[in-house]
This record gives structure tokens, C-alpha cells and sequence, in this order.
């Protein structure tokens, strides 16, 4: 199932302001209900659609759904009404004169961030993520998909001790994001791992990564037909070409050396 598109009526009550939402100003906590009326605690951001944030949430979390990386239950595009949000928070001047506008809306998880304020605990937390497995699926995941801002801060370790991601912005980075003439610096869990493993953890690190890789090509054709009808409904114009390339690029780098061949270790 693609992903959905809920109309204004869907964004039912504001609910606050994230402790920590990020760079994006209009981040905030609202009730969101889904096609069959029922209602979900979000994260919802606004994301108009001269950047390709939108699009880049709507494929990581359709891949990531497909390809055995863990993800949150219940996402949704939906169309927030401004006048109503306005009436609750601030909205910088971008959206002066907007009545509506999209927004990326994702269930709020039990758990929090990696990132932890303290040093001692964050260096526990950072730790215990890169020696787990989810850690090596999410490194694959987002190099196999070129997504370039994976940082503990977007990695939530659930109340289960399980490790979800979230935050595809920027995915599909050197396909989405030149031609809007802004860029992104690589941070990853691989570096990361890079940084803070030993030698031998950090060679298996990579090993398990080329394991959980396995899952890119079977996740890829069972999506492929909700990949081209979400980039359908939110670039009608460029669909065609953005569909043809951005699957090229993911079939290419779903081979099964491909990973291996950028690692440097053995498929």
C-alpha cells in the first residue's frame, strides 16, 4: 500500500511543541486520524514542495517498510490547515499567505533519541546502538539509498530496546537535491561505527551490513509500484524521469556486491 494522503479534516488537534524538534520550526505533536477514522499521536512537519523532504519521507518510509528495517507503524502525507496551526504556534514567514500546506506525519514511538544530553549516558546509548543489529540494517539501508543525515538524533531506541529510524529527507540525495542548490555533509551510523568500533567490531559491523543488504532487492520490487505512484501524486510534472532514475539508482546499488564493493569486504 502506497503511501496516503489525508486531507485537512485528518489534522484533528495540536498537542504541543517537541522538547527537541530539530531544525524544522514547524515541527510539532497534533492527533492525526487516518482513512479509517482512527486517531494516531504524531510528529507532523511541514514540508513544502520546493525541497524534495516530502518525497524523500514518503520513499525511505515505503523502502524501509519493505526492506526489513524497522520503521514507524503509521505515516501519512497530510494537509494541515495553517490557519487552525496558527492559532497554536508560531510559522515562520515562508508560510505567510499559505492556507494549507503538505506535511510528513509519523506516529510517536515509545522511547527516545540516541542522542542523549548528558555525555556518559550518550556515550552508553551510542554504544549500545552500533553493537545492535538494527544499527547494521539502518547503515546499509542509508547508504544503499544515498541518504545523507542519518545522525543519532534520528535513530529512536524504543522502550523494547529495539532501534527505529526515522528522518529520510534526504534520501536519494545526488538525484533529489542538486537541482534545489542545496546539499547536504555525509553523517552516518557507518562513520560512526568507523569512529567508535574496534577494528574486528567494526569489520563485522560492515559484514552484517552486506548481511542485511540481502533485503534491499526483494524490498525494492515489492514497492517499486508504490514508489512510482507517491512520486506520481506529489511531482505529476517530473514523474516520469524521477521514477525511471531514482529506480535505476536503487536497483543498481540493491545488487548484491554492490555493497560488498563499496565496503571493502567479501558479499
Amino acid at each position: 500500500m502506497s503511501v496516503t494522503i489525508l486531507d485537512s479534516s485528518a489534522w484533528r488537534e495540536f498537542r504541543g511543541i517537541p522538547g527537541s524538534k530539530g531544525i524544522n520550526e514547524t515541527t510539532h505533536l497534533a492527533k492525526i486520524a487516518d482513512s479509517a477514522g482512527n486517531l494516531h499521536d504524531c510528529f507532523v512537519k511541514l514540508l513544502p514542495l520546493h525541497y524534495p523532504s516530502l518525497l524523500g519521507e514518503a520513499i525511505g518510509w515505503l523502502l524501509a517498510k519493505a526492506s526489513n528495517v524497522n520503521c514507524v507503524p503509521f505515516a501519512a502525507i497530510v494537509i494541515v490547515p495553517l490557519s487552525d496551526l496558527r492559532k497554536c504556534m508560531s510559522l515562520p514567514s515562508e508560510f505567510d499567505g499559505l492556507e494549507y500546506c503538505p506535511a510528513w506525519s509519523c506516529e510517536i514511538l515509545a522511547g527516545k533519541s540516541v542522542r542523549q544530553v548528558h555525555k556518559w549516558a550518550y556515550w552508553l546509548s551510542r554504544r549500545r546502538c552500533l553493537h545492535s543489529d538494527e544499527a547494521r540494517k539502518i547503515a546499509a539501508f542509508d547508504l544503499w539509498t544515498d541518504l545523507r543525515d542519518r545522525n543519532f538524533g534520528n535513530v529512536i531506541r524504543t522502550t523494547n530496546g529495539s532501534y527505529v529510524s526515522i528522518d529520510h529527507e534526504t534520501i536519494l540525495h545526488d538525484l533529489l537535491w542538486p537541482p534545489t542548490g542545496k546539499f547536504f555533509h555525509s553523517r552516518s551510523l557507518l562513520d560512526e561505527a568507523r569512529q567508535h568500533l574496534s577494528s574486528t567490531d567494526f569489520l563485522r559491523f560492515k559484514n552484517e551490513m552486506v548481511s542485511a543488504a540481502h533485503k534491499h532487492t526483494a524490498g525494492l520490487a515489492s514497492s517499486r509500484p508504490d514508489l512510482i505512484d507517491i512520486i506520481g501524486k506529489i511531482y505529476p510534472a517530473l514523474a516520469p524521469s524521477i521514477s525511471a532514475e531514482a529506480l535505476r539508482l536503487l536497483d543498481e546499488r540493491a545488487q548484491s556486491d554492490w555493497i560488498a564493493n563499496k565496503l571493502g569486504v567479501l558479499g
